[in-house]
């Protein structure tokens, strides 16, 4: 199969989640033999590769296109043409970057198959911002919508989906798959863990403000760029209610010394009013990390598989959902440990990408995708 990937930001570029997801799901795609284009800008990518070329990669041919402002990429448009004339099935990325929904007319007139993969941008609270000029956008999609099949990470997302085109559309649900990190050795370490962007929408504020009733008082270690309002205002919470003294703001953190920290950890938290997956989760638990994740994301198999708890984020519970990880014996702890090693190699990209393969074939062959 012919896939092409148009996309805003790519991996090396570290700007949000998709940079990663979608190189992942290309690079085990191109490993499978399929031929595999990805055309996206330059943002995030520093110098580190040429632009305005296309490289072969272990992840396909590619071609980051320098882009002066970001949400006018002419330039990519352009190099886009080709591979999306040469595809079987266009993937986009996003809703409202404008390379997808300028692309996917475009797909339409030459009969290519599309899936669009939204990436959490239909949350309510990514709604809110530039309400506008997103209605405008999605009135455009909602005229595209026969032609597209979408994929959902989650069932709150297939709901999302369903609002805004209709309960008819086209979705089939599919969770985040990734290239898991080798397993670090685990020097307990006795603390909470937060990793993720420092943002109103994490409900890090409902975490600090649980600490004063936890009963064993661990450490939290807060990863992630703290230094904007909001994390002004979580260190001047913190100051206020007593526990400045018990965090440590580490700031951005990569690579082997974020899975370090992952794998130390006594347990990461996800409190965040709403999440469409949540990538952090599975990195905790390819270092054996237990993980607490609110009802706002989807991740209850946490609950169920004993990896964890699913939680409410409101102070009270979460405090309570705390005690209750805090409490766990040593050798129940361990069992934690071990069953959150064996749960993420559900999400492993590289067993599990014959479902997305399975997804691209039925497009192809006029079938209705799984998962539907």
């Amino acid at each position: 199969m012919k896939i092409f990937f148009p996309i805003g930001s790519f991996y090396p570029a570290q700007i949000g989640g998709p940079d990663n997801t979608m190189y992942w799901q290309a690079k085990a795609l191109f490993k499978r033999g399929h031929e595999i284009c990805v055309a996206t800008t330059d943002d995030g990518i520093g110098n580190t590769l040429p632009t305005d070329t296309w490289l072969d990669t272990d992840y396909g041919r590619v071609i980051y296109v320098k882009t002066a402002i970001h949400y006018a990429p002419v330039k990519l448009l352009l190099a886009s043409l080709k591979p999306l004339w040469r595809c079987d099935i266009v993937h986009l990325s996003v809703m409202y970057f404008p390379i997808s929904w300028l692309l996917a007319p475009l797909a339409i007139l030459l009969g290519k198959k599309i899936v669009w993969t939204p990436h959490g941008e239909l949350d309510p609270d990514a709604m809110i911002y530039s309400k506008g000029r997103k209605q405008v956008v999605l009135r455009l999609i909602r005229l595209m919508r026969k032609w597209v099949v979408f994929n959902s990470t989650c069932d709150a997302e297939t709901g999302y989906l369903r609002d805004h085109f209709g309960p008819d559309v086209r979705v089939v649900q599919l969770p985040c798959f990734m290239e898991l990190p080798p397993k670090l050795d685990h020097i307990a370490g006795n603390y909470w863990l937060f990793v993720g962007r420092i943002h109103p929408k994490k409900a890090v504020e409902r975490l600090i403000e649980a600490l004063p009733l936890v009963r064993t008082k661990k450490r939290l270690k807060i990863i992630g760029d703290h230094h904007n309002e909001y994390g002004d205002q979580l260190i001047a919470l913190a100051t206020r209610l007593g526990v400045i003294d018990q965090i440590d703001f580490l700031g951005h953190k990569r690579g082997s010394d974020k899975y370090q920290l992952m794998a130390d950890a006594y347990c990461l938290i996800m409190p965040s009013h709403t999440e469409n997956f949540g990538i952090v989760v599975i990195e905790a638990l390819s270092q054996g990390t237990p993980a607490i994740a609110s009802f706002g994301t989807p991740w209850q198999i946490l609950s169920d598989r004993q990896a964890g708890f699913w939680s409410s984020n409101e102070v009270g519970p979460l405090a309570e959902t705390l005690n209750q990880m805090a409490d766990l014996d040593e050798k129940t702890y361990e069992t934690y440990r071990s069953n959150a090693a064996t749960l993420v190699e559900e999400f492993d990209i590289e067993k599990s990408i014959y479902k997305w393969e399975a997804v691209y074939r039925q497009l192809l062959d006029q079938q209705v995708p799984v998962g539907i």
